[in-house]
């Protein structure tokens, strides 16, 4: 009976849950509304319904009780009460390609196939492996770390203990569900900061120190720190269309010891940015976009996306980047980032920005963090008068 029950819950989530709300969040306002689930109860029906979305589009023509089970079994790696109950021959705890094949030889989804998690091969940037992607959906990204300049041994010293990676020069990876608050300050010793978006530092370094860097599109900030430690000595300038965003960075900023910054609301998309970015000779716009790079973080937009949202959000990074271009300084750079994983919003733009807004290409590539368990993210770096041949390197 508790396991016909904890089934019957999770199904109860799954047909209420109608992608409005991040999952998280409405899952929390759940669970605060069924109080009567303890902690264990609550974490078995998350992994369940987060297993369900995490297959993506996969074997749709299995029930729903049957899609959760096939999902908590080739997401988990645990052994479980709940399957032994339903599925006493699935193993869980065997490797990830051997649960695949044996679930294929089952009846009901000889029709799987790892592919269908994400089905549009044909909409992903150059260079990325398909069913190598799609197979990232079946996991949790880690957790990592970036380590501020000056800080390496006293972080590694806090981290003995704790089973972690260390990645140099100065990334740590840590297993989800490490309270890194017990450890650190965040944004003082240590950046949360997902691998891949760690990278993007290989796109804003120079030759030549910047005078001046604007964040056009700040969100976290996490970039901006990043900006600040490569450059300490940059004027820092950051916007966003969000009024809470900019008053969370200021906090992030204060434990960051950044002082010396400007900050402005503007909605990019339909107006020009004030005189005090003219001139910004480092220009980083990680703009909106569909998020399909982190999707493995938050599986439920996989589930519910609809090809329609790439045509909104591509218009949408043309009309924040003629507003952005006009104020580069003569020889500045820009960063283009997106967490997107579709060429639409990737090479279609960067082709936007060479062709019809004027700049030189000097590199772009995608960010494959699917293959490390982090983010897949696409960057391009332009500059206002490059004299080299346009080119793009993988």
């Amino acid at each position: 009976m508790r396991f016909d029950n904890q089934l019957r819950h999770a199904l109860h989530i799954i047909d209420a849950y109608q992608g409005d709300l991040p999952l998280h969040v409405w899952l929390k306002n759940y669970f605060r509304e069924h109080k009567q689930m303890g902690a264990r109860d609550r974490r078995l029906q998350s992994d369940m319904v987060y297993a369900y979305y995490r297959l993506g589009h996969a074997l749709k023509h299995l029930s729903t009780a049957d899609r959760l089970l096939a999902g908590f079994f080739l997401c988990n790696d645990e052994h479980s009460d709940l399957l032994r109950h339903f599925r006493p021959a699935w193993d869980p705890t065997a490797p990830l390609t051997e649960k695949i094949a044996f679930f294929q030889r089952q009846p009901e989804s000889t029709a799987f196939r790892v592919t269908d998690i994400f089905p549009w091969p044909e909409d992903l940037s150059p260079g990325i492996d398909h069913e190598t992607f799609c197979l990232s959906f079946l996991r949790q990204p880690d957790l990592y770390l970036r380590i501020r300049p000056g800080h390496k041994d006293a972080v590694l010293e806090k981290l003995r203990t704790v089973p972690h990676e260390f990645l140099p020069p100065v990334t740590v990876r840590l297993p989800n569900g490490v309270k890194v608050e017990d450890y650190f300050i965040p944004d003082r010793e240590i950046v949360i900061q997902d691998y891949s978006s760690q990278q993007v530092a290989q796109f804003l370094q120079s030759t030549r120190a910047p005078r001046s860097f604007w964040d056009t599109c700040a969100a976290s900030g996490g970039k901006s720190i990043l900006a600040h430690d490569l450059y300490p000595d940059m004027l820092l300038t950051v916007s966003d269309i969000r009024e809470s965003i900019l008053l969370n960075l200021r906090t992030r900023f204060r434990a960051a010891g950044i002082e010396n910054y400007d900050s402005f609301l503007i909605d990019l998309a339909i107006q020009s940015p004030p005189n005090q970015t003219a001139g910004a000779d480092l220009v980083l716009s990680d703009v909106p976009c569909t998020g399909s790079g982190t999707w493995s973080r938050t599986p439920e937009q996989l589930y519910f996306f609809r090809q329609g949202k790439l045509l909104h959000y591509s218009e949408l990074q043309k009309k924040i980047l003629r507003h952005v271009v006009p104020y580069l300084a003569l020889d500045a750079s820009l960063i283009y980032c997106t967490c997107s994983v579709f060429k639409k919003e990737n090479e279609g733009i960067v082709a936007f920005i060479r062709d019809d807004l004027g700049l030189s290409l000097h590199r772009s590539s995608p960010i494959e963090g699917y293959r490390y368990r982090a983010d897949t993210l696409f960057a391009a770096r332009f500059s206002v008068n490059y004299d080299s041949p346009s080119s793009a390197s993988a």
